[in-house]
């Protein structure tokens, strides 16, 4: 039988490639005899490796050649294939994501011979099916332990029941220990605690940027606490076998903990809340769900209650890649819009300033505040971006439209904006989902009041970055 070795070569076998760049190279095919191919085809695509079923997809492929091969000749054939735009390439521990050109010579009755070589994928933004996906895998793989126990438990007395008598009394035993144990878990923290909640200003981050959000409750009464604490978690799920045979395989490859409050006291009646932070890492792995192989990342809480049952709750987390192609300090030209922003004093050849001056509110009337808000979310990866769009923008009144989430979270000497006699609320702008935090003053809280968790419509001014909640300030003024 003919002998025919594939080879196949990329002219740039080291660069990170991103989503739908082409890769350029050639194949290299050596016979030592004749030999009829009804098909040289090379395919880009990738593939998983590891614990869990394996999951490939192709992104494009092209047919180069067929015909017959003269034996003892070296042939070359050149191949420019985009890459496909997700997933990413990732190496974990029991997960991993290899992207590949393959070239296959299809060979009449004979093995086809095959070649690959791999190349690193860097995608710039997520596809709204593969998003979808991702939180459907958080949704799947989060089912309380104690839930699958009840499961169990209807299960296993449906069989006794079919035993008599004793098997009805053994289900009714069954059932009874797992409600008890689902309602001491379920209830009882609560019972202490009210109404608990925890929750994150946005579950969706790029990597390197910061996770902030509140755990808050109002007790029934006065509670001592061991601890609040906070964990940012990035776990590889992976599913291998199917029907009996199926296992889940888990590994957490990212863990990073935070002891919010040791040994505090809530006070009955009083709304206590206890704000967290993390810095995602810049390498940060992005979230993916590949069939049966998932990345996921949470915020996992707990209220450990001495002598009681801890509150718990784990809140999904998705990662996503920075947009490459996005991610500068872009608006369409034309009159109202700013193609970049800089600080004070410095000059480029091809950009529109925003000069602030004291009569800037009155002037500036062009700028909106949605295209203020496209510009930041535009740039919400980079800080630095993000500090001189906001420069540019301090001490401009806007139109503003905002949705309520949260009232109260400052107060007095902890926020220098803060009104003496007024409070700040959480708010977020509708689309795109920039969050904002507005200082109201007094003679507007009865306002706010009525609108609950609405949306509000008003006047009010820019007046800096919360860095720390990844919020724009803006202060109101009825008077506007």
């Amino acid at each position: 039988m003919a002998k025919c070795d594939l080879v196949v070569e990329l002219d740039e076998p080291d660069r990170v490639y991103h989503s739908e760049e082409t890769v350029q190279g050639k194949v290299h095919v050596d016979v030592d005899s004749d030999v009829k191919c009804s098909g040289l085809v090379i395919s880009c695509g990738w593939k998983t490796h590891g614990r869990g079923n394996v999951a490939m997809g192709k992104a494009d492929e092209e047919t180069v050649f067929s015909g017959v091969w003269t034996g003892g000749n070296t042939y070359q054939y050149r191949f420019s294939l985009p890459a496909a735009s997700w997933p990413p390439t990732y190496h974990g521990k029991m997960l991993s994501i290899d992207h590949y050109i393959e070239a296959r010579a299809k060979i009449p009755w004979a093995f086809d011979p095959k070649a690959a070589t791999p190349f690193m994928v860097e995608a710039n933004g997520v596809p709204d099916v593969v998003a979808s996906a991702t939180r459907h895998a958080h949704a799947k793989t989060r089912i309380p332990k104690f839930a699958g126990g009840v499961i169990i438990a209807v299960f296993v007395g449906a069989q006794l029941f079919f035993m008599g008598a004793i098997g009805v009394a053994i289900m009714l035993l069954i059932s009874t220990v797992a409600f008890t144990l689902w309602f001491i878990r379920r209830f009882l923290p609560r019972y202490l605690l009210g109404q608990p909640d925890a929750f994150l200003e946005s579950d969706t981050l790029t990597r390197g940027s910061e996770v902030a959000g509140e755990f808050v409750t109002t007790t029934r009464k006065t509670v001592n606490i061991t601890a609040i604490r906070a964990v940012l978690r990035a776990t590889e799920v992976c599913i291998s076998g199917h029907g009996s045979n199926k296992k889940t395989h888990r590994k957490v490859v990212y863990e990073s903990k935070q002891e919010l409050q040791p040994n505090v006291t809530l006070q009955a009646g009083q709304e206590s809340r206890c704000p967290f932070s993390f810095q995602l890492p810049e390498d940060a792995a992005c979230s993916v769900s590949l069939d049966d192989n998932s990345l996921i990342w949470t915020v996992d809480l707990r209220v450990d209650i001495p002598r009681w049952p801890d509150w718990t709750k784990s809140i999904p987390l998705f990662i996503v890649p920075a947009d490459f192609r996005n991610g500068g300090v872009q608006l369409a030209s034309g009159s109202g819009s700013m193609s970049s922003v800089h600080h004070e004093g410095s000059t480029t050849d091809d950009e529109t300033v925003v000069n602030q001056g004291e009569s800037e509110t009155a002037e500036l009337g062009e700028l909106t505040f949605a295209e203020t808000v496209d510009q930041l979310w535009a740039v919400r990866s980079d800080r630095d971006r993000v500090e001189m769009v906001v420069e540019a923008v301090i001490g401009i009144s806007f139109e503003i439209t905002a949705k309520i989430e949260r009232r109260l979270l400052y107060a007095g000497d902890q926020d220098p904006h803060v009104y003496a006699d007024g409070y700040a609320v959480w708010a977020i702008y509708p689309n795109p989902g920039l969050p904002l935090v507005l200082y109201v003053p007094h003679e507007l809280g009865d306002e706010f009041e009525q609108i609950g968790r609405g949306v509000w419509t008003g006047k009010g001014v820019v007046v800096g970055w919360d860095s720390l909640h990844g919020r724009l300030q803006i202060k109101l003024d009825s008077t506007l």
